[in-house]
C-alpha cells in the first residue's frame, strides 16, 4: 500500500497547477494521498458546493502530519488551484461512504462536510486508517500537553481545568484507536492507562479546589463577609459535585468520603441561602 500511495502522490502533481510540495510547509510530511480526475470535491455546510477541476486537471486529498488538505486543480471559475485545509482539532467524524461503483472519504467538522471520491475505491480504506491514526497521534499529543500543564499548575482549579481537557483528549484518542473487530492495541491500552491516571488526579484536583474554597469561606464568614462566603461555598459544592460524578463513574474514586465532604459544605451553605432569601423577600 505504501508503494501504491507513492505512485498516487506522484500522480497528484499532474492533477494540480503547482506541485503538492509547494502547498505544504517545508517541514510538513505527507502521510497519504487520494486523487480523482473528474469528480472534484463536494463541500457541505449551510449549502452544498461541488468544486470541479478544470480540463486536464483533477483533485487531491492529502493527509499530512499537521492537517488535512483538499485541493482541486484550477476550477473553471478560478485562476489557481482551489485549496481547503482542515485542522485536526476541528475534525469531528471520519467515515467511508460506499456507493455502487465508488467509495468516498467523508470528513465532518463543526461547520463543514467534505466528501472526496477516490480514483481507486479501495484506497479509501487505507486513507481512513491513516487519517484516524494521524488524528489519534495529534489528540494524544494534545492530551500530553494538557497533562503537563496540569502538573505545572500552582492552583487546584487551574490543574482541574487542564486535566478535564486532557481527559477529553484521551477519550477521543481511545475512540480513534479502538476497533471492535481487533484486539486492543498497545497504543489504545496506553491511552486508557493514561486516562486512568488523569482521572485519579482530576478527582483529587477537584477535591483540593473544593477544600480550598471551603476554607476561604470560613475566613469570610469570620469576617462577616457573607456574600463572599456564599460564592466560595457554591464553588466548593460544584467542585465536589464534579469530583463525586467522576468517582462514582470510574471506581475506585472514594465517593463516600467525597459525599461527606460535600455534605459539610452544603450544611454551611443552607443558612446563608435562607438568610439571603429573607433579605431579598
Amino acid at each position: 500500500m505504501a508503494s501504491e500511495n507513492n505512485e498516487t502522490a506522484a500522480l497528484a502533481d499532474d492533477l494540480l497547477q503547482r506541485p503538492l510540495s509547494a502547498v505544504c510547509d517545508t517541514a510538513e510530511t505527507v502521510h497519504h494521498v487520494l486523487t480523482n480526475r473528474r469528480v472534484g470535491l463536494t463541500r457541505g455546510g449551510d449549502e452544498t458546493t461541488v468544486i470541479e477541476p478544470g480540463t486536464a486537471y483533477g483533485a487531491v486529498a492529502a493527509i499530512t502530519d499537521r492537517r488535512l488538505l483538499f485541493l482541486v486543480g484550477v476550477p473553471p471559475d478560478q485562476e489557481t488551484d482551489f485549496c481547503a485545509e482542515v485542522a485536526y482539532d476541528d475534525v469531528e467524524t471520519v467515515e467511508k461512504r460506499t456507493e455502487t461503483l465508488t467509495q468516498s472519504l467523508v470528513v465532518e467538522t463543526g461547520t463543514d462536510r467534505f466528501e472526496f471520491t477516490a480514483h481507486k475505491p479501495r484506497a479509501v480504506d487505507a486513507a481512513v486508517d491513516v487519517l484516524e491514526s494521524t488524528l489519534a497521534e495529534h489528540v494524544l499529543d494534545r492530551a500530553s500537553a494538557h497533562h503537563e500543564s496540569a502538573r505545572e499548575a500552582t492552583e487546584p482549579a487551574d490543574s482541574a481545568t487542564e486535566l478535564e481537557a486532557a481527559l477529553d483528549a484521551y477519550r477521543r484518542a481511545a475512540t480513534l484507536l479502538g476497533d471492535e473487530d481487533e484486539p486492543v492495541s498497545d497504543a489504545e491500552r496506553a491511552a486508557r492507562e493514561d486516562a486512568e491516571t488523569v482521572l485519579a488526579r482530576l478527582v483529587a484536583a477537584h477535591r483540593e479546589h473544593a477544600a480550598a474554597c471551603a476554607d476561604a469561606a470560613d475566613w469570610e464568614l469570620a469576617a462577616d463577609n457573607d456574600e463572599s462566603a456564599y460564592e466560595l461555598l457554591v464553588d466548593a459544592r460544584e467542585a465536589y459535585d464534579r469530583a463525586l460524578e467522576l468517582a462514582r463513574a470510574y471506581p475506585p474514586g472514594d465517593p463516600d468520603a467525597i459525599e461527606r465532604e460535600r455534605a459539610a459544605v452544603v450544611e454551611s451553605l443552607e443558612p446563608l441561602k435562607v438568610r439571603f432569601a429573607v433579605a431579598n423577600a
